[in-house]
């Protein structure tokens, strides 16, 4: 019992660090000088279209899990 006690108190201490560290993140953000260099940063975007050999990887892999799953249920 008191090792569970004793956990769950280090949880406790563990999220109130986390919550902690987020304020202090927000605030850092907030100063002029860190909001003018991040704004100053070029966004980022993703790109849409995936290269071929990753389209490939991707039909490879979706093919051997179809066949794990048929296998497995006994389907062909």
């Amino acid at each position: 019992m008191k090792l569970a006690r004793e956990k769950m108190l280090r949880r406790d201490e563990k999220a109130d660090g986390a919550s902690e560290t987020a304020r202090l993140i927000s605030r850092q953000i907030r100063h002029a000088e860190n909001a003018r260099f991040l704004r100053r940063l070029p966004g980022f975007e993703l790109q849409r279209e995936l290269p071929g050999s990753l389209l490939d990887l991707l039909c490879k892999l979706q093919e051997a899990e179809s066949a794990s799953a048929q296998r497995r249920h006994g389907t062909r």
